[in-house]
């Protein structure tokens, strides 16, 4: 009777200790395993995005506002400006506020040629992503960027109006 019961209880044992071993082993509890998410904003879609290790972003962005866009400035931040969620905190490639004047935004001035994206068409779009402190991104292989995509456009056929969107909120793996 005792045989049978360390017997049975033994294989239960070892069935139970080769299941939690392949599932430790998995990576299922492993913190870097979280999706990957683009959240846009209405009139745009994340078509496909990444990261790589030095913190460079490129995303394929489609827009539907109605009209061709010129796209002059984008910018990848992990967060807003404390004061204005619309402006990027750090890492303003050709970004500038509603003003036009880049303040404290920098570096640099609005590019000569931007990316036009027509609607219901995609453009491709790069820049680095900055952290809180101000410095690019850089991470290494495996871990996250949580964070935000901002652009700077004009609309063709209306003055040379520039509008400045959170585009999209996301979080991407380092490739």
């Amino acid at each position: 009777m005792s045989l049978d019961f360390i017997i049975s209880y033994g294989v239960a044992f070892i069935i139970i200790s080769a299941a939690i071993y392949i599932i430790m082993t998995s990576g299922i509890f492993n913190p870097t395993v979280i999706p990957e998410n683009c959240v846009p904003s209405p009139s745009f879609v994340c078509d496909s995005y990444g990261i790589n290790t030095t913190g460079a972003m490129v995303i394929k962005l489609s827009q539907a506002t109605g009209g061709t866009i010129n796209v002059t400035g984008v910018a990848c931040a992990v967060n807003s400006n404390s004061t204005d969620e619309n402006l990027p905190e750090t890492g303003n490639i050709n970004i500038l506020g509603y003003s036009g004047d880049s303040g404290s935004y920098p570096p640099g001035t609005f590019t000569s040629n931007g990316v036009i994206v027509y609607s219901d068409g995609y453009g491709i779009l790069n820049a680095y992503c900055y952290a809180t402190n101000g410095a690019i991104d850089s991470q290494p292989l495996g871990n996250s960027f949580t964070g935000y995509i901002f652009i700077n456009y004009t609309t063709s056929g209306l003055p040379s109006q520039h509008t400045l969107i959170k585009v999209a909120s996301v979080t991407m793996k380092y490739t």
